[in-house]
């Protein structure tokens, strides 16, 4: 059947805007969709980030503390290192060699 209503006519007006408003609805829909698809992947990856975070300040943590230990034990290694020179510097001059 032909659909003899004129673009004038206020009955096709009120059946186009109907239509226009179902089709906006599901596309309201789709984009609230693809919004909250998104929302959860920047939620997912926020967590996995976060996650990598922790792990990197458990492991510099770790490096840090270890670094210290190893300053330490430099510092001592060092004073040995200075006795020991000392000593032989030491036996030199006794034996004249400096």
């Amino acid at each position: 059947m032909k659909d003899d209503r004129g673009n004038l006519d206020l009955t096709r007006q009120i059946d186009d805007l109907h239509k226009e408003i179902e089709y906006l609805k599901k596309e309201i829909t789709i984009a609230r969709e693809d919004g909250l698809i998104n929302v959860m992947e920047k939620d997912r990856r926020i967590e996995d980030l976060t996650k990598i975070n922790e792990e990197h300040k458990k492991i510099n943590g770790n490096l840090r503390t270890l670094n210290d230990q190893l300053l330490k034990d430099l510092v001592k290694l060092q004073k040995q290192y200075d006795l020991e020179t000392g000593k032989i510097v030491d036996k030199m001059r006794k034996e004249g060699k400096i």
